[in-house]
């Protein structure tokens, strides 16, 4: 603001020229001191030169009339063109013709990212550079620069094109590439991505080199090739797009071929890996062409392959649901309004330890319409209808389809000013079965059932100067009522029907719950607990599992517990604690889960893990984390990981050595690795990583 204040100040001592440059562009220069020729203008002291959409400042200006060509020497600086600010020492710029000759050009963009360069050419907004550095950190002292012999740079795309780059962190050489194109502006381009090194020692070193195509402002695609020199080669591709304000969705497509001689030492059942994923939401498919109120949506995710190494061998993985050996695919559709809900659901699931999934039973698909609870005759009577039609199918085996109807009603009525409710229920069930793809005695079976609940609840609330107290105590009784089922009964149809689905009444039994919660004076939950337990009448061990969910919040504090203890055996069956800490500058959780295989539930998965999650913030710019999970009874370590972060304005960078538990396609294997990545800001990131 002062400089602008000071040429208004000046300006009645200054002499101006004009001057046409060419047809339709002028040059105006201004200056303390002017004098003039035939031929030439020559002009010193405190010069501003207008030319285009650019002020130019510097200590001498000539311009000759015959060659148009004006120089400017001393200190020049240039603001404005592009949005660009650039200074050199001598600047040439030809003026019918708008080409502009630099020696020793600095140029910051307007994203604070800075070259300088030996000598340079611009024409019409194109720069061709000489030997350049270029970094967006510290002029004085960068920590990060590239070094390049040659480049050409357009202001208007703000794209640039290097060759012979090399990158340093500080004065060590980290890459290097013949070439290179990036956008200077942070924004979506076409051109080569940062690469990924790395090395493990059963697939030799690896390269992965994306590309990337930015198709339009609402789709991209990215090319993934990579080299395993002691494996082979592959590549993936994913496509991006988002079709609409409210949905979007990826297609990512990927083949990887093992040489004869890997596929052989590593006994695998398969040497070529393929697959295809497709994922994507929509939040209104229909919604604004329906009537009454209805929200709908979609979610598509779908996985195919041939084999979990296709998933294993990629960089950067899309959302699924584990990576296992059983690989699931869902599409879900749903409509809803206040009154009802109506959604079509279906899973695919590909078993890659199979050769083949013929007997794999699939759910395609399945329909699910549903009336939400609302009242009947008087306010007090309520019901709900849920319709659901299933069909599981598979090329081998039984297959079945499915009609199954619930209806529950419920009498609520309350007593002694609400202290007391009293619920009065009968749950209808029906259920019709059809068998196919094979012969069978009976083709099809029907079920109905009802059942009789009783339930005693209330909901308390009290308030206290320090805090506020929720009470939910219930207790509900269980009765079976009725069950029918055609042509036969359930235990006469043959085996691999019954494997299918089961049915029956419960067993009469009382369940006991009690939920409380306190509440500080602000509203925030300080502590809360869930306690449950049936007793059954006509079993020998009447009592059943007591589950107990408990949770403290205390400052920043968290302690959370969950236990369940068996009376038949007299054993914990299962236990979960976990203790937390989340603090500005770091947080932890340690935990221990526990399992027991008991004789009434044999195929549990017995556990007895610990398990340990920190971060800690050294500062604004160091973080660290980590974490790993032991397994108590055979004293190893099942899964660990432990890394760092250190980010500046410039660059930013990630450290981390892990162990996990992979699937394999011979089983599950564990895969000790590091992984390392330099971010380059704007530019991207270079990543290295391995496996042991």
């Amino acid at each position: 603001m002062l400089r602008i204040i000071f040429l208004f100040c000046c300006i009645f001592i200054w002499q101006k020229t004009l001057f046409a440059a060419q047809e339709n562009s002028k040059i105006e220069v201004m200056a303390k001191h002017l004098y003039s020729t035939k031929i030439t203008v020559h002009a010193t002291d405190g010069i501003v030169v207008y030319y285009q959409d650019s002020v130019i400042k510097a200590e001498s200006a000539s311009y000759d009339k015959e060659t148009k060509v004006l120089v400017l020497d001393g200190k020049v600086e240039m603001i404005g063109y592009k949005g660009t600010k650039e200074q050199t020492d001598h600047m040439e710029i030809h003026t019918d013709n708008k080409e502009v000759n630099f020696k020793k050009l600095f140029l910051v963009s307007q994203n604070d990212i800075w070259l300088f360069s030996d000598n340079a050419h611009r024409n019409e907004g194109n720069y061709t550079l000489g030997r350049t550095v270029l970094s967006s950190c510290d002029i004085n002292d960068p920590l990060w620069k590239m070094v390049f012999s040659r480049s050409n740079y357009d202001s208007d795309a703000k794209y640039m094109k290097v060759y012979n780059a090399k990158v340093y962190f500080k004065d060590i050489p980290i890459f290097y590439s013949p070439y290179l194109a990036f956008s200077t502006n942070n924004e979506r381009s076409s051109g080569l991505l940062f690469p990924l090194f790395g090395y493990t020692q059963e697939e030799g070193f690896v390269y992965e080199q994306p590309i990337y195509w930015a198709v339009s402002p609402s789709m991209d695609i990215e090319f993934n090739p990579q080299i395993r020199t002691d494996r082979s080669i592959g590549l993936y591709s994913t496509f991006r797009f988002v079709d609409s304000n409210h949905s979007s969705g990826k297609l990512r497509i990927g083949y990887f071929k093992d040489k004869a001689s890997y596929a052989e030492l590593n006994s695998l059942p398969e040497s070529s890996h393929y697959g295809l994923e497709f994922n994507y939401e929509s939040s209104e498919v229909l919604s604004g062409k329906l009537s009454q109120n209805f929200t709908d949506g979609l979610y598509i995710n779908t996985t195919f392959l041939n084999d979990i190494d296709y998933l294993n061998l990629q960089k950067t993985q899309l959302q699924h649901f584990g990576l296992n050996s059983l690989q699931e695919s869902r599409l879900n559709y749903f409509l809803y309004n206040e009154d009802y809900y109506a959604g079509i659901n279906a899973k695919y699931f590909i078993d890659t330890r199979k050769e083949h999934n013929d007997d794999t039973l699939q759910i395609l698909p399945s329909v699910q319409l549903h009336k939400y609870l609302d009242h009947f005759l008087w306010n007090n009577l309520t019901y709900s209808v849920d319709l659901q039609l299933e069909n599981f199918d598979r090329k081998k085996g039984v297959t079945l389809k499915q009609v199954e109807m619930k209806v529950p009603l419920e009498f609520t009525a309350s007593f002694f000013d609400d202290f007391l409710n009293v619920s009065l229920g009968e749950e209808l069930y029906y259920s019709k079965f059809f068998f196919g793809n094979g012969s069978y005695v009976y083709d099809d079976f029907q079920y109905y059932s009802n059942i009789y609940k009783v339930k005693l609840f209330t909901d308390l609330t009290k308030n206290y100067d320090s805090f506020v107290h929720v009470l939910q105590p219930s207790l509900e009784y269980v009765k079976p009522g009725n069950e029918s089922e055609k042509p036969v009964q359930f235990d006469q149809l043959e085996d691999k029907q019954k494997e299918l689905f089961t049915v029956g009444l419960p067993e009469e039994n009382y369940a006991f719950s009690l939920s409380q919660y306190f509440y500080d004076t602000k509203m925030k939950l300080v502590f809360y607990q869930r306690l449950s337990q049936k007793y059954y009448m006509n079993r020998t061990y009447k009592f059943a599992d007591i589950s107990n969910e408990m949770q403290y919040n205390w400052k920043q504090w968290q302690f959370y517990n969950n236990l369940v203890y068996a009376p038949k055996f007299g054993k914990i069956r299962e236990s979960s604690v976990h203790i937390s800490l989340h603090e500005k500058m770091y947080d932890f959780t340690v935990g221990h889960s526990y399992k027991q295989v008991l004789s009434d539930q044999p195929d549990i998965i017995p556990a007895n893990d610990i398990s340990f999650d920190f971060g800690y913030m050294l500062n604004d710019r160091v973080k660290f984390d980590g974490s790993f999970t032991y397994n108590i009874d055979d004293a190893s370590s099942k899964q660990w990981r432990i890394g760092g972060s250190y980010n500046r304005d410039c660059w930013s960078m990630a450290v981390s050595l892990r162990e996990d538990i992979i699937p394999r396609p011979t089983g599950f294997t564990k895969d000790n690795g590091f992984y390392v990545q330099f971010n380059f800001i704007p530019f991207g990131g270079l990543s290295t990583g391995g496996k042991q």
